[in-house]
């Protein structure tokens, strides 16, 4: 997949890849995709995995900021 963007993913956050067959993460509020070291697309074969990669990846803003 390298480095294009994947409009035909679907979801929010935590996308599935039909073709790559795993999950992809998504910063929403920054547009940009978890990535290895390599630069390729980060893929996770589990959801809960995913999930928990998105949640370190994707800025939360704290309550009262």
């Amino acid at each position: 997949m390298g480095d294009v963007q994947v409009p035909r993913l679907h979801g929010y956050g935590v996308r599935w890849d039909p073709e790559g067959r795993c999950y992809r993460v998504r910063n929403e509020s920054a547009g940009e995709w978890l990535r290895q070291d390599s630069g390729e697309l980060k893929g996770f074969v589990s959801f809960s995995d995913a999930y928990s990669a998105w949640r370190a990846f994707e800025v939360h803003k704290r309550p009262g900021e």
